[in-house]
């Protein structure tokens, strides 16, 4: 099926790539596929993303309306007037609320023109003291004598299982239903997601100006005239509590768990009225709800803006966005709350029949397996042993049936855990290691615990939240100790009952304390839920090569033909790039920067007098990319003392003022001082590291970044245990596909070494790729992009690189002479 416009209703005229980008968008939503789109940032990508979802989005409910009366035998007139009935009740539906919305959005309009002080105009909200708790039975557990496999509470920490894990678990929580309000009929809906919220601002920014044709005729049908009424786009911004909650004492809490725990206890049946949260929906407030609910859709809103509404109407605005789910036609969520069946379920989510969108995708991968891993101190579990302890001591006498098997449980679990953790780290001889989870629930009793019962049971009875409030309660809140301890045990309870195969738990030390974490090794099954349930799944980002991954170890399950990958060429002319690797420096000196080879003082004397000699041709701003903090201060250190005449740094300071980023410290300042230093005239270096804060997210465009420098390749420690078993984890998968083709055993043992090694370096490659698309950020902009290392010409690391770099590279590396030749070349041509 074709589009219905040339253009998508691109607010501008798109270049020839966004139209490809578009056509291809459209098409595979149409066709139910899974697409990864890679198109360099600077290229339109959220707009190209935007026009072709909405203008399928469109299309689809279009032909849905008028093929209606298709469905019916032409001869079964009771059946066609039946289904023509049904297609005028859903116009006269879509007409009232595109009136509805068109009012309101008049009269927010009038009340902006004419409010002079929004504050003077604000109702005084009565201050709800709540006032502290001090009864022990507030903290007794509620009887709890059923075992049965009955319906669970929503996870805490909003976090999930994998499919099969799942399977033997009930769902939690059921959804908070804040009202029986009427709701209108649910549609189609277009899920995008990406990282954080600011990157969710600029896509509903860029929302603002799309505007698609209806998907049905509406008619504006008033006193005076009858006209078309346009379809504005119906968009809703979800966000977690802690992004959206206004009770100031809920919001000023320390963590994540601890909102959400908060939330959910001012909202327990039975607690008084003066304890319960002044903003919660109660059933009384169903026409306050939708009133919300159609105020947040008549306009587009981004987070803070939904924020900032709940708050005008004193009205919590995390439970009514619920309400506004079903009509809306597309919604915009961080990375957490799409990953997240349990979080997709508490809001009422779904992504069956829908349209998935995940923008900045080339770290979707670690994006899963970092949502779903968890770490414990072994200060916490001792910190959590005290309190569960001394609150079974004080609550001994009224503990009966369940709630005392239960609490003793979790008193063998703490143990155990902290046995196993002193054990293994008195015996190894590494600085991290792997235990099992078998090991690590091997104490005393701690086998007989069965682990998804016990999880059911903390979750229904708020066994965790109530003891860290009774300890809390001990210590006048004073100690900051006794919080969050116990609630990332149960976190950490979670991924004990995932398989084997799916993850690792690895235990290290940390300065005096000992952690043991859970690494997610298999992001597959925790995804797949989404892949199978939606329509289409879209993966879209500036830099998403190497690709081989995603189809490899994210969707290896799925059918070839259903998955398509595109990689689309940039937007600037071919003349705007210089891109080459360089292999020898100005004397002739091999650059070959691995781990071994590295710290010879002669090559980074070398590379500090190559990266002179491109200050020296390169105007304004020029960035260096160098593959750890650590070699960034080894460099640093060489610069300083050599050659001993006149050191290396003092001469880069000559040329261009010279700026570091220091690992941990924000990048703001840094930032600010090298904009000011090009500004002035001076130029300005900076020199940064790969996978650091300036590498992912920083715009160096225009004078900003008139060159960018990788040093070496940034291989992560192939030595470390996390990345030793991702590696045994993908050769074990490949070994078992090969056998599974009829290969012989030395055929897969090669083809697993060889798989784990491409994996290894694809790592690598999209974090240079990363740092590479920090310049040339649109179709004016130019910038040179050097690669210094002899693999950047070799074939296999060539290949990893996106195309529109890899196509301008000349076939055979350059002299250095040649290289600085046509940088020289590549300015002045630009003068």
């Amino acid at each position: 099926m074709e589009p219905s416009q040339e253009d998508f209703y691109h607010p501008y005229q798109p270049y020839a790539i966004q139209l490809e980008f578009m056509t291809n968008l459209y098409k595979c939503i149409e066709e139910r596929k899974v697409g990864i789109f890679e198109s360099p940032t600077g290229t339109g990508k959220s707009l190209s993303l935007i026009c072709g979802a909405l203008t399928w989005l469109r299309d689809h409910e279009r032909r849905r309306f008028n093929d209606t009366n298709a469905q019916a035998d032409a001869s079964d007139w009771l059946l066609q007037a039946e289904f023509a009935a049904q297609r005028r009740e859903l116009m006269l539906e879509r007409e009232e609320l595109e009136r509805k919305l068109s009012k309101l959005r008049d009269e927010e309009n009038r009340q902006k023109q004419t409010r002079i002080d929004a504050k003077g105009f604000k109702k005084a909200r009565t201050a709800v003291v709540q006032s502290q708790i001090t009864e022990d039975i507030d903290f007794l557990v509620d009887d709890y004598e059923s075992d049965s496999e009955r319906t669970a509470a929503s996870q805490t920490s909003e976090g999930g299982f994998s499919s099969s894990t799942q399977a033997l678990l009930d769902k939690l929580r059921p959804s908070y239903k804040a009202t029986e309000i009427e709701e209108p009929s649910d549609r189609l809906k277009v899920i995008f997601c990406s990282r954080t919220h600011s990157q969710l601002t600029q896509f509903v920014n860029e929302l603002r100006r799309v505007k698609p044709p209806s998907s049905m005729e509406l008619t504006a049908d008033d006193a005076s005239q009858t006209s078309k009424m346009q379809e504005r786009v119906k968009h809703l911004a979800l966000g977690s509590r802690k992004n959206l909650c206004i009770n100031p004492k809920v919001l000023q809490l320390s963590s994540t768990a601890a909102i959400n725990e908060r939330c959910l206890d001012l909202q327990k049946p039975g607690i008084a009225k003066e304890k319960k949260c002044p903003h919660l929906p109660s059933k009384e407030d169903k026409e306050r709800v939708a009133a919300f609910r159609d105020r947040v859709i008549a306009q587009i809103r981004d987070i803070e803006d939904v924020g900032n509404l709940g708050r005008d109407m004193n009205i919590c605005p995390y439970y009514a966005s619920r309400t506004a789910i079903a009509p809306v036609e597309v919604l915009t969520l961080p990375y957490p709350l799409l990953l997240q069946k349990s979080a997709r379920d508490a809001m009422g989510i779904s992504v069956k029949d829908n349209v998935v969108i995940i923008d900045e995708a080339h770290n979707l991968m670690d994006a899963i397996a970092d949502t779903f891993s968890v770490a414990l101190r072994l200060s916490q579990i001792e910190q959590a042993l005290r309190q569960m302890t001394a609150y079974a001591i004080r609550f001994k006498q009224r503990l009966k049936g369940k709630n005392r098997v239960y609490v003793t449980q979790v008193i063998r679990l703490l143990n155990s855990l902290i046995d196993c953790l002193q054990v293994v780290t008195e015996k190894a001889h590494s600085h991290e290691l792997t235990v099992t989870a078998g090991k690590l629930m091997s104490g005393k009793g701690a086998d007989q615990v069965k682990p998804h019962k016990l999880l059911q049971y903390l979750h229904e009875s708020k066994l965790c939240h109530k003891v860290e409030g009774y300890s809390e309660s001990q210590t006048d809140g004073k100690c900051n100790t006794v919080k969050g301890s116990m609630m990332q045990f149960q976190n950490f309870l979670t991924v004990l009952m995932n398989p084997d195969d799916e993850g690792r738990f690895f235990v290290s030390r940390q300065g005096e304390d000992i952690v043991v974490r859970y690494t997610l090794l298999d992001p597959r099954e925790h995804f797949r839920d989404i892949v199978e349930e939606a329509r289409a799944v879209i993966l879209a980002g500036g830099t998403m090569s190497p690709m081989s991954d995603y189809a490899d170890y994210l969707f290896s399950y799925l059918d070839r033909e259903r998955l398509e990958l595109f990689s689309f060429g940039h937007v600037i002319p071919t003349s705007h790039l210089f891109a080459q690797a360089v292999v020898k420096g100005p004397s002739n000196i091999d650059f070959d920067f691995t781990y071994e080879r590295r710290g010879s003082e002669l090559m980074i004397v070398e590379l500090g007098n190559m990266v002179l000699r491109t200050c020296t041709v390169v105007p304004d701003g020029v960035v260096v990319f160098f593959p750890s903090y650590d070699y960034l201060a080894q460099v640093v250190s060489v610069w300083q003392r050599r050659p001993a005449s006149y050191p290396l740094m003092q001469s880069l300071a000559a040329k261009k003022t010279v700026f570091q980023e220091s690992k941990g410290a924000a990048v703001d300042d840094l930032l600010r001082d090298y904009a000011i230093a090009i500004d002035s005239g001076k130029g300005g270096l900076l020199l940064s590291v790969v996978g650091g804060k300036l590498s992912e997210g920083i715009n160096f465009s225009d004078k900003l970044g008139r060159a960018v420098i990788v040093v070496g390749l940034p291989f992560p420690n192939a030595h470390g245990a996390e990345w030793k078993a991702k590696m045994q984890h993908i050769e074990e998968l490949q070994y078992q596909q090969c056998r599974k083709a009829g290969r012989t055993e030395a055929e897969s043992r090669a083809a697993a070494k060889s798989a784990s090694r491409d994996f290894y370096e694809n790592a690598c490659m999209r974090a240079v790729n990363q740092s590479i698309g920090r310049v040339i950020r649109h179709r004016n902009d130019y910038a040179a992009i050097l690669m210094v290392d002899r693999r950047f010409s070799t074939t296999r690391i060539r290949q990893k690189l996106p195309g529109w770099i890899k196509d301008s590279m000349h076939n055979s590396p350059l002299e250095w002479k040649v290289a600085e030749e046509g940088v020289q070349a590549f300015f002045e041509a630009k003068q």
